[in-house]
């Protein structure tokens, strides 16, 4: 059982109990649900393709996207942009203390660039859910890597 998208506490019991329930040979009303054979390709394949075309739009979209250079001296603290600067794309963050960071844009999962998240202060990556402090260091996977530092 695998694939909960961040759900793993919750769905990661129920796929337990299920499988101790069909090991056993017993009912379990969630069966249907989780059933690998749920997957019907025909009513799926809308949401799968909008799903791949996100992500692809994402993946390439955002690299076409420079930003504005400007953007950096408009920083406060707490804000960050995203900025391409001598072809190298760049997450950048002015702290609190309105020093200003910058990391590689580029997620360590599987390449997407990461967006700024002002209400949970981290960068997120569009495209599988990743999700980094401030600072670039993991804090949800998939990636395992945290954003390399980068000097302006």
């Amino acid at each position: 059982a695998t694939g909960f998208n961040g759900w793993g506490m919750a769905h990661g019991v129920v796929a337990a109990q299920l499988n101790t329930d069909l090991i056993c040979g017993r009912k379990n009303e969630f069966a249907d649900l989780y059933a690998p054979t749920r997957f019907k390709p025909v009513t799926s394949a809308p949401q799968l393709l909008k799903t791949g075309f996100s992500t692809a739009k994402h993946f390439i979209g955002d690299r076409l996207s420079h930003g504005d250079k400007k953007a950096v001296e408009k920083l406060k603290a707490g804000d960050a942009c995203v900025l391409t600067i001598d072809g190298i794309r760049l997450a950048l963050y002015r702290g609190k203390d309105g020093e200003l960071h910058a990391l590689s844009a580029t997620c360590t999962h599987m390449g997407c660039i990461v967006n700024w998240n002002p209400a949970e202060e981290s960068w997120d990556c569009p495209c599988h859910g990743s999700r980094f402090a401030a600072d670039g260091t993991v804090i949800h996977g998939p990636a395992v890597k945290d954003l390399e530092k980068k000097e302006l």
